[in-house]
């Protein structure tokens, strides 16, 4: 979805270096990838996101005000890194798995005091003065991580703005990260563009999506990925994504300018016979020639507005 990319240095030494760790599957391929087409720059995020730290500082002390807000953002946060723990389990470079279940309403928590598991959640939710009493025994700590939380949401949106790109943080934070660019109602955050893209392929045209490094590039690389991404913005926007007709209208405009084509092909192809028959010389070829000519730049004035169409279905489809 996106032109260029910003990497932390020491991700890109992870990445392109796995030493044993598995289950970052396509990952080096995919950004070696990236970074032959020059769509990576490295950065040291870590310094980027320790800027402004009275300004971070005041931003948690108001989220902390209503810490309510957050249970669902935690909620999905333990869900996330929970099944990742027990993927990974203590030493991620043993870790073997690549492909795991995730459930968003799966339950990660903590002892208390009963012996029993309690979602840090559900204490957040419950308040400082829950009926429960390990719920109010383990409220402190269920305000200590989502402060944590909070304090790397800060950082990453502060190493953003230094750095001039948009977020994209790792995959237990997406909640919070929602949360918060709703909140501002900034209407060219990064997620309502991830989102685009996302969407695009899971609702619209699911058969499509790249599933291989081969093909991500392959699409990257073509000329027409930016009216890709221009459509992909404008049926989001409209609203027109979600409409099951959408994909299905689509076709059908795509198969209308096939058959005209293939109507046009033929009577193309008829006068060049027709005028080849005739006995002077030179103008069979010259009428072959012609013909053809004609026949290319109709068929690419006719098929323009749906270049992107078929960039995508290009060998994964008849259209």
């Amino acid at each position: 979805m996106f032109e260029e990319f910003v990497l932390d240095g020491e991700a890109r030494e992870i990445i392109r270096s796995p030493r044993g760790r598995d289950w970052l599957g396509p990952w080096p391929e995919l950004l070696n990838a990236l970074e032959s087409e020059g769509a990576v720059t490295v950065s040291d995020v870590r310094a980027a996101a320790s800027g402004q730290p009275q300004r971070r500082g005041a931003l948690l002390r108001q989220d902390m005000r209503n810490p309510s807000q957050w249970v669902e953002p935690m909620a999905y946060y333990n869900a996330v890194a929970g099944m990742a723990e027990q993927l990974l389990g203590d030493d991620p470079k043993s870790a073997k798995r690549t492909t795991w279940d995730f459930n968003p309403e799966a339950q990660f928590g903590v002892s208390g005091t009963d012996g029993k598991t309690h979602s840090l959640a559900s204490v957040l939710n419950d308040g400082p003065h829950s009926e429960h009493e390990v719920h109010r025994s383990l409220y402190s700590r269920a305000l200590s991580e989502a402060t944590f939380h909070l304090r790397e949401v800060h950082a990453c949106l502060t190493a953003c703005a230094a750095l001039g790109v948009a977020p994209f943080m790792w995959a237990p934070y997406r909640k919070y990260l929602e949360h918060k660019l709703v909140r501002k109602g900034d209407a060219r955050n990064t997620d309502k563009e991830l989102r685009a893209g996302r969407e695009f392929f899971e609702i619209a045209f699911p058969a499509y999506a790249p599933t291989t490094v081969r093909q991500f590039a392959r699409l990257r690389s073509d000329r027409r990925i930016s009216q890709l991404r221009e459509e992909m913005r404008r049926v989001a926007d409209s609203g027109e994504l979600l409409d099951p007709r959408y994909p299905q209208r689509i076709l059908q405009e795509v198969l209308r300018v096939e058959k005209r084509l293939a109507t046009f092909r033929r009577i193309i192809g008829w006068v060049a016979t027709a005028v080849g028959v005739v006995p002077i010389p030179g103008i069979g070829t010259a009428a072959s020639v012609l013909a053809e000519g004609i026949g290319a730049a109709t068929e690419r004035k006719r098929r323009k507005p749906w270049h992107w169409f078929y960039l995508i279905s290009d060998g994964r489809g008849a259209t």
